[in-house]
């Protein structure tokens, strides 16, 4: 049998301090698409990616997408349930970030650009 899962990227600037601008950290979290959205917000259905205070998400998005590329070929895994090998594939279903964030990931001026357009 092969198993498809949908993820979810949550990419955010966090920061320990009442502003960004000391201490700021650059963090990506992803949970499974397919829960219901209340377990999806909890911890423990979130999955640790990766964080830095010294890279932004733009220096991190290279590393990151080889990963996810990764993911998007079949693996072959162990399912307990059934007791036989079984084949996943991971599939990104979309990212989730304020407009800031999205506009980081895009390459896009975002609000500051002249004519900010939110279809491209």
């Amino acid at each position: 049998p092969v198993k498809v899962v949908s993820l979810n990227l949550f990419l955010d600037d966090t920061s320990g301090n009442t502003t960004k601008k000391w201490n700021k950290f650059e963090s990506c979290v992803m949970s499974l698409a397919a829960m219901p959205f209340k377990k999806q917000c909890k911890v423990e259905s979130m999955f640790f990616i990766c964080t830095s205070n010294k890279l932004s998400i733009s220096n991190m998005l290279p590393e990151l997408v080889k990963n996810l590329e990764s993911l998007e070929q079949v693996v072959e895994m162990f399912d307990v349930e059934f007791g036989e090998p079984t084949l996943v594939v991971g599939v990104v279903r979309f990212i989730m970030a304020d407009n800031p964030m999205h506009a980081v990931v895009a390459c896009s001026l975002g609000a500051k650009a002249k004519l900010p357009c939110r279809e491209c």
